[in-house]
């Protein structure tokens, strides 16, 4: 044991600390983790939801940001196959972030997760160490997050962008899969002919989410083949994903392009201290529509 002492000495001092068993790959050993997917469909955020699991944790410098700002933008889905919204597989670096005076910093914290995304108040101002920005604005580690990663931000809240989007872009806002959904199709034609203004038919839109009988539920009904038809018209019944789902396939289907941003939103403010902790029962979805720049909107 006195000879053994040494030795164990330098390795406990220059080993290094290594999650899970010496026998296991990587992605192994951290396939218990819970955090947001790049796909989304009825009841994939719900488990989140449900879960007390810390997802991260921001350090305020000056004064924290009202609840109804505190939009932590995650991956962004482009595409919709009539149940499973998903992230493209391949994304292109932002050429240049939103400019203009920071309004908040902060450092985040985050909880590794085995995934790529980082986690910022939109808009995003600065790439983390290691890090990228996609056209988008999502924030992407070049690892995936396998251990605690903290970082300092600034984020411009309620900055729009995206007005040089190319057509391949813009087009792909506004595809949808054909032969279903009939009635959504019919509402959202008889919207633009009624609304020839976007920003006038998008209020509509929200109006009737917010006068109609909609109730948000953690256990909705099952849903069909036609998924947004049976939300819109018959159960009414949804948690964010189903919003934000209906939401942005209506205004594909009346000509605005949009897509589907999930993240988080608020969380537990500290009361003694400038910091907020963001659990995954924060998770959430909402929308982006285009209309000459990105602007979120949240029908839940």
């Amino acid at each position: 044991l006195v000879q053994a002492l040494p030795l164990m000495l330098v390795l406990f001092l220059l080993f290094p600390r290594i999650q899970g068993p010496l026998w296991g790959l990587p992605q192994d050993s951290h396939a218990g983790l819970s955090g947001l997917s790049d796909k989304m469909s009825p009841g994939s955020l719900n488990s989140l939801i449900l879960s007390d699991a810390v997802a991260f944790r921001a350090e305020f410098r000056g004064r924290i940001p009202e609840a109804s700002a505190l939009y932590w933008r995650g991956p962004v889905l482009w595409d919709y196959d009539g149940k499973t919204w998903t992230a493209p597989r391949f994304v292109f670096n932002a050429s240049e972030l939103p400019s203009g005076e920071p309004l908040v910093e902060y450092t985040v914290t985050v909880e590794p997760h085995n995934k790529r995304w980082l986690f910022a108040l939109e808009m995003p101002m600065q790439r983390p160490p290691r890090a990228v920005a996609t056209r988008d604005m999502q924030l992407l580690s070049t690892t995936p997050v396998r251990s605690r990663m903290r970082y300092k931000m600034t984020s411009q809240l309620q900055a729009t962008y995206g007005s040089d989007d190319s057509e391949n872009v813009i087009n792909r806002a506004l595809q949808l899969p054909e032969g279903l959904n009939p009635r959504t199709l019919k509402h959202a034609q008889e919207l633009r002919q009624k609304f020839t203004d976007n920003r006038q038919l998008i209020d509509a839109v929200l109006d009737n989410f917010r006068n109609e009988n909609f109730v948000y539920t953690l256990s909705p009904p099952l849903l069909g083949e036609h998924t947004e038809d049976e939300f819109l018209f018959d159960t009414r019944r949804g948690f964010c994903e189903h919003y934000a789902s209906a939401f942005t396939v209506l205004m594909r289907a009346a000509g605005i392009p949009a897509r589907v941003v999930t993240g988080y939103q608020g969380g537990q403010i500290n009361p003694v201290s400038d910091y907020i902790l963001i659990r995954q029962a924060d998770a959430h979805a909402w929308t982006e529509v285009c209309i000459g720049d990105w602007y979120a909107l949240d029908a839940t």
